[in-house]
C-alpha cells in the first residue's frame, strides 16, 4: 500500500477540520474568560453539520482528528447546555421578585 500523500481533497478537509477548532477554541475561551453569550450558544449548539460541497469523502488520514472535534464539540456543547438551563432558572427565579419595592415600611422602630 502506498503512503497517502496529501491531495487537494485533503487540504480541502484539512481547512474545514482547522476552521471547525477554531471556532470551538473561540467558545471554549468565551467560556474561560466570561460567562458565554446568546451568540456563544448558538454557535455551539449541536446540529447536523452538513460539509461544503464537493469535499468528497473524509480522508482516512483525518479520521482520528475528526472524531476528537466531535467529541470536543459534544462537550462544549452539553457545557453550555447546562449553563443555559441554570440561566434559565436565575432568569425564572428573578422574575418572581416584585418589579417594585412593597409600599408598606419592611422595619418599625419600637424604641422612638
Amino acid at each position: 500500500m502506498a503512503s497517502e500523500r496529501c491531495t487537494p481533497l485533503a487540504e480541502s478537509w484539512d481547512a474545514v477540520l482547522d476552521r471547525l477548532e477554531t471556532d470551538l477554541a473561540a467558545v471554549e475561551r468565551s467560556l474561560a474568560e466570561r460567562a458565554p453569550t446568546e451568540s456563544d450558544v448558538e454557535a455551539a449548539q449541536l446540529r447536523t453539520w452538513v460539509p461544503p460541497r464537493g469535499l468528497g469523502p473524509l480522508p482516512d488520514r483525518l479520521i482520528d482528528r475528526a472524531r476528537e472535534l466531535a467529541a470536543a464539540q459534544a462537550r462544549v456543547a452539553e457545557r453550555l447546555d447546562l449553563l443555559h438551563t441554570a440561566t434559565a432558572h436565575q432568569l425564572s427565579a428573578l422574575r418572581s421578585l416584585p418589579a417594585t419595592p412593597p409600599r408598606t415600611p419592611v422595619f418599625v422602630d419600637v424604641r422612638g
